[in-house]
């Protein structure tokens, strides 16, 4: 029993390691290493234990992004942010760190709720195979041309609503969380959770976003996570919404057993069917299929909802851009009102530069994902970082670096297009979705959403922040949960006239 228990709440060693490295003499050479071999600027208390690090992200609100944006613009395009972790801002380092031929792997900071690939979720899982794997079984049911007709009438219950209250002022940020918390229902589950309809947001969700503040604050010392995770009564908002997520798949699995079903018609039982068919791809057992659903119900809801009400916020700050896209939309809405039910193929060029434009200035992961670099080191622009070491790109940062986009803190959506393209001078800097083995499995099903409802909006609406609400806490207080999480919006939509 007791070896038991130690084996479950043993953390990872090498972020035990990484933590306390001036404990160990050997280690700790091989840090001074890196600094002299590349000259890697850093603060003192970084180079001594992610613990600094952790102190950090709770003096700056949570928003470490807004931390490493000062650090990079002091120390330059290499800073050490922890004994054994690098931020690297080049381009050069998108390919070598998350391209297809990389030799990174997931670091240790994926392992902070289990390091047992049995127990976790396609996000957990560290080993490139046994992602590959699994990821063949989410691409199977994530193809989207098998929910357009439910996420097409789930933006129309939007809009619905939006019209029911057109000329009052209404936090935006809710509604777009209603939306694509219903969509993932729908899609995860072929559940309907109806937020939309009843304009209340579910108490997991809510439990949810607590869950995701704490990562915010401890995802530094993953291995503390662990064993928060571990400890019942401990890790508090995370227990709940694992519970819920656990009870939405146990739902899900007992209507695919008792209605014989064969075909699936959402992702869990997409995952299903491959279990039964005893395919590879399938999560190994309960406890893993139970934590996919918790990455379901959060990651993937939760930015395409945070894009979704930075947009109409970028859009109501910039009325030209707006004015254009309606005249986008108008134009292709005389063609036929296919535009609003068509497949998800890219219809309109400037919509789609909106979306390209919010996802670059309002990065959803916006401190980035941490990789482990080979046994044999990685070399980046002529700078050799060491074999085992965690390299990071902050896309906040690298998406706001005027090297890489001109006029990088302005919201011009014309940079993605002809016309603006001398805006955009190193495309590589840009990473909304990663690339690569590990790239967003939800991208096409997000970019569906999104397209969908700013298209309707656009047709349908006039729209601008609502009377005493200037957006300057919305714009600059969003906190870095590791997914970035935004405050409420107050905005007016008004029907237009000549829609």
């Amino acid at each position: 029993m007791t070896s038991t228990l130690i084996q479950q709440w043993a953390p990872d060693p090498a972020y035990v390691v990484a933590t306390f490295a001036p404990l160990g003499v050997a280690f700790h050479l091989s840090i001074l290493r890196i600094e002299i071999d590349t000259r890697i600027g850093s603060p003192w208390g970084a180079k001594l234990s992610r613990f600094y690090t952790v102190g950090v992200v709770k003096n700056s609100g949570i928003r470490y992004h807004l931390k490493l944006e000062e650090l990079h613009r002091k120390y330059g395009d290499f800073v050490r942010t922890g004994p054994r972790e690098l931020s690297v801002i080049r381009p050069s380092a998108v390919q070598a760190i998350h391209g297809p031929q990389s030799q990174c792997t997931k670091s240790p900071w994926y392992s902070q709720f289990s390091d047992d690939e049995t127990k976790t979720n396609l996000l957990g899982l560290r080993s490139p195979e046994s992602h590959r794997l699994r990821r063949r079984a989410w691409d199977r049911g994530l193809g989207t041309r098998g929910y357009q007709a439910d996420i097409h009438a789930k933006a129309k219950v939007l809009i619905g609503q939006l019209h029911a209250l057109a000329n009052q002022s209404i936090d935006i940020t809710q509604w777009t969380m209603y939306y694509t918390f219903d969509v993932m229902g729908i899609v995860a589950f072929s559940k309907d959770f109806k937020q939309l309809e009843q304009a209340a947001e579910h108490s997991a969700i809510a439990a949810m976003h607590a869950n995701m503040e704490i990562i915010g604050l401890l995802g530094a010392v993953p291995w503390f996570m662990h064993l928060l995770a571990c400890i019942p009564g401990l890790s508090g908002p995370l227990e709940y919404f694992k519970a819920y997520c656990e009870d939405q798949i146990l739902q899900r699995k007992a209507k695919w057993q008792s209605d014989n079903e064969e075909t699936p018609t959402d992702l869990v039982s997409w995952l299903l069917k491959a279990k039964e068919a005893n395919d590879r791809s399938a999560p190994p057992g309960d406890v893993a299929l139970s934590d996919e659903g918790r990455l379901l119900n959060g990651i993937h809801s939760d930015t395409t909802g945070t894009t979704l009400a930075n947009a109409l916020y970028l859009l109501a700050c910039n009325p030209t851009a707006y004015q254009r896209l309606q005249k986008e939309v108008d134009e292709a809405a005389m063609k036929g009102d296919e535009i609003f039910n068509n497949d998800i193929s890219p219809s309109l060029p400037y919509l789609e530069a909106v979306i390209t434009e919010t996802l670059r200035l309002k990065a959803v992961v916006p401190s980035g994902l941490p990789r482990l670099t080979p046994p044999e080191g990685l070399v980046i622009d002529g700078t050799w970082i060491p074999g085992d070491v965690i390299v990071i790109i902050p896309q906040h940062v690298i998406h706001r670096d005027e090297r890489y986009f001109s006029r990088a803190t302005e919201f011009l959506p014309e940079r993605w297009l002809d016309e603006g393209k001398d805006l955009v001078v190193d495309k590589q800097a840009y990473l909304p979705f990663l690339i690569g083995h590990y790239s967003c499995p939800g991208k096409q099903l997000a970019l569906l959403q999104m397209r969908g409802v700013l298209r309707r909006i656009a047709r349908d609406f006039h729209i601008a922040l609502a009377p005493g609400e200037d957006g300057v806490v919305f714009d600059t207080e969003a906190k870095d949960t590791f997914t970035l999480a935004v405050k409420p919006l107050q905005m007016v939509f008004t029907e237009r006239a000549e829609a």
